[in-house]
């Protein structure tokens, strides 16, 4: 699942281009996630603001932070036991 979301985003080229190269490329890689965030490392190094990319990456982390939270169920979690007992 990483990988092609990897690929898939503007990690590699970045998103300005990928419209100059390909609209459908570029619409792709503009739903992802990994986009932004990438985004968001991009502009730091230029010491730049991407307010678009926080407000996104922000949101996304939230969103999946709480879907995390609430899709844990402690009763299902496998603890390790000893095979050798006192």
């Amino acid at each position: 699942m990483i990988f092609p979301m990897f690929f898939m985003s503007s990690a590699l080229y970045p998103l300005w281009r990928m419209r100059e190269s390909s609209e459908w490329l570029y619409w792709v890689c503009s739903l992802n996630p990994f986009t932004y965030a990438v985004e968001l490392v991009r502009f730091a190094l230029y010491q730049q603001l991407n307010t678009q990319a926080l407000v996104i990456t922000l949101l996304t982390t939230g969103g999946f932070g709480l879907l995390a939270i609430w899709g844990f169920k402690p009763e299902k979690v496998i603890t390790s036991t000893s095979s050798s007992q006192p």
